[in-house]
């Protein structure tokens, strides 16, 4: 019994010992660098025009790039792809890594942050996530933005209250506000154009906006905040 008791203290002082060494071992720099963004986040950040968007360059690392990818990605094709076409490249502006999977995503984020690079961001989900994203939700202030441009193709209200006040050259895309339905609106339109679609509330707008989506339409944006976002906003309306 003596000597069960003599070793019980020896026990307790390595387990103590491992514990402290394993805590010790923890390196706060030793964090994943790299920062995961939402693919919702990505539809809006990655617009039309390339030189706006928030990343200097996309990288795809995966051999699958030919048969989907992201606006503006690059092809590195791999992680060792993407190794040689580091050289060069400013390593304190921001840079989105994705893949088709996890493990390459991972590697190639984790290799950019290894060679120096500050703001590395890896697509969350993968392309998949990405190619289940929809329709882009955007602030009134950028659809104005889009409107000053002439960016948008047409703009549609799917709203009963057409009548009572819309967005300056809106289309009324609902019969029972004496427009025409969105899906008879929307046939023979070019697919490739950007459209609007907003209501006065969430459901009608993100229907209107996922039928367009469905219909092959590749730049459709909805009104974040609907018709009352644009008035708050102190737009003119028709």
């Amino acid at each position: 019994m003596k000597n069960k008791l003599k070793i019980i203290p020896v026990l307790l002082s390595a387990s103590i010992l491992f514990l402290y060494s394993c805590e010790k071992e923890k390196d706060p720099d030793s964090e994943i660098a790299y920062t995961d963004v939402m693919a919702a986040q990505l539809k809006s950040e990655i617009v039309d025009d390339a030189s706006i968007t928030p990343y200097e360059a996309v990288f795809d690392v995966s051999p699958a790039f030919s048969l989907g990818h992201l606006p503006f990605a690059s092809n590195a094709g791999s992680v060792e792809g993407l190794g040689d076409m580091l050289d060069g490249l400013d390593k304190s502006k921001s840079y989105l890594v994705y893949c088709h999977s996890d493990g390459p995503a991972i590697a190639g984020a984790e290799l950019m942050t290894e060679n120096g690079f500050s703001r590395v961001h890896r697509l969350e989900g993968n392309f998949g996530a990405w190619d289940l994203v929809s329709f882009t939700d955007i602030s009134a202030s950028e659809v104005k933005s889009k409107m000053d441009a002439d960016d948008f193709e047409a703009i549609f209200d799917v709203s009963p209250s057409f009548n009572t006040a819309h967005l300056p050259g809106a289309t009324n895309a609902r019969a029972s506000a004496g427009g025409t339905d969105l899906s008879e609106l929307i046939m023979g339109l070019d697919i490739t154009k950007s459209y609007l679609v907003y209501c006065h509330s969430d459901s009608p707008a993100m229907a209107g906006a996922q039928l367009m989506e469905d219909a092959g339409f590749k730049k459709v944006y909805r009104l974040e905040g609907n018709f009352g976002a644009w008035v708050d906003a102190g737009y003119a309306v028709e």
